[in-house]
């Protein structure tokens, strides 16, 4: 039995989804609304102590931390190789991933959250973010939380974020001028996964930066991985998120405000 608790499609929600849909592992979804903060809930951090998704339980096991997730879904689950054959091409990977996890991923999520933390907590009182933030297992995400919230990062802090997320495109983009179909070469793998997990969204939102003219083999790929069939499976999982703010824009039109 396989459990997978995980938000919207999206990020490190969505690579994980990616990899169980490329797959075709079964799965039981649970889904977790970050902003209701359902992740900081008590039967949540009986699951993960640290109030983060996603996590899976096979078979009463727990494992969190999204590349880990992924690496242990290939090697248990029968289903096409996600990871190369050669322990060559593993450290590669792994390369790949790294960088995700430690450098591409950080800068994209803070430039993202500074621009959607006020929205989630607009509603709340002071004593009721206060609450909230005491329910954060971590203190580095309750400094994340409150400086965000409150304050705002200064802009010599985003900018750097986002000089890393120029360099990280650039390094796509780079990997990918010779005309490979992915960043491996001919096999699709977990470095694609982990790369499009991020750079799923840069299109419409980095239009700047993620372009047929700046970044044109970078988009040849991302059209590539959009017509997956496991992309359009884990694109179609819930995204309430997305359609709550939908509902609200609706209402807002047809009130005239």
């Amino acid at each position: 039995m396989l459990d997978v608790y995980h938000a919207e499609p999206g990020a490190n929600s969505l690579k994980v989804l990616l990899a169980l849909k490329e797959k075709g592992v079964p799965f039981q979804s649970h889904y977790v609304a970050l902003n209701k903060f359902e992740q900081h809930e008590e039967w949540f951090k009986k699951i993960n102590p640290n109030g983060q998704v996603p996590v899976i339980v096979h078979d009463g096991k727990v494992i969190n931390e999204s590349t880990v997730i992924n690496e242990y879904l290939d090697a248990v689950f029968e289903g096409p190789a996600l990871r190369p054959a050669d322990e060559y091409g593993k450290a590669m990977m792994r390369i790949w991933t790294k960088f995700v996890d430690e450098y591409f991923c950080p800068s994209l999520s803070y430039l993202a959250w500074n621009r959607m933390i006020k929205g989630l907590v607009a509603d709340l009182t002071p004593e009721e973010f206060e609450a909230k933030l005491a329910r954060i297992p971590l203190k580095e995400q309750q400094d994340k939380w409150r400086i965000t919230a409150r304050e705002g990062y200064p802009q010599e802090r985003l900018d750097e974020w986002y000089r890393q997320v120029v360099i990280s495109v650039g390094r796509l983009e780079k990997a990918l001028s010779d005309g490979r179909p992915y960043l491996l070469g001919e096999q699709f793998t977990l470095a694609d996964i982990s790369c499009f997990s991020m750079a799923h969204p840069m299109p419409p939102f980095y239009t700047d930066l993620v372009n047929d003219e700046k970044t044109p083999h970078m988009m040849n790929w991302h059209r590539r991985m959009m017509a997956r069939e496991g992309t359009k499976a884990a694109l179609a999982m819930p995204n309430k998120m997305r359609d709550e703010m939908l509902a609200k824009q609706a209402a807002a039109q047809k009130a005239g405000v």
